[in-house]
């Protein structure tokens, strides 16, 4: 399989989208990971349900698995995945958590998921998919316009 990463803010032309993660950010900047059960540290996010937009699936797929809530959010880019059998789109987007809640079991697999906010810079202390560097930069750079604008908003 062969993983390309695609910035882009529009999902209309994609075809056989699979996946949709989130980079979740809190309001100091920390980007929240999980790690299921006898897996490795990852985004959450999961597989789109049918009929179900790409933004529709991120809301369900954080509330599901690490119980957050956003209030914005933004398509920064996909990836586009070639194998032997066919050419699937994985879409991420960079959002702002709004609300933490308590956690609950993960209705997908029945357990709780360990969730943990690390810093940008320790990301990949934790995360180890090198494909995702041009992601978690271009998600770096959507936060901090983000809080450029609203510290603008505020004066």
């Amino acid at each position: 399989m062969k993983f390309t990463w695609h910035k882009n803010t529009n999902f209309q032309h994609l075809r056989l989208i699979t996946q949709v993660y989130g980079v979740c950010f809190n309001k100091d900047g920390n980007i929240l990971i999980l790690k299921e059960p006898n897996k490795e540290w990852n985004l959450p996010g999961g597989t789109p349900k049918s009929n179900e937009t790409p933004v529709q699936t991120l809301k369900r797929e954080l509330e599901e698995e690490v119980d957050v809530t956003i209030n914005k959010n933004q398509m920064i880019g996909y990836f586009k995945v070639l194998s032997d059998k066919s050419t699937i789109y994985q879409i991420r987007f960079a959002c702002i958590i709004k609300l933490i809640k308590a956690q609950g079991l993960d209705p997908t697999n029945g357990a709780l998921n360990e969730r943990k906010f690390v810093g940008p810079d320790e990301f990949f202390d934790f995360v180890k998919i090198e494909d995702y560097r041009p992601m978690i930069d271009e998600s770096i750079k959507w936060f901090k316009r983000y809080k450029s604008n609203l510290e603008i908003c505020k004066k």
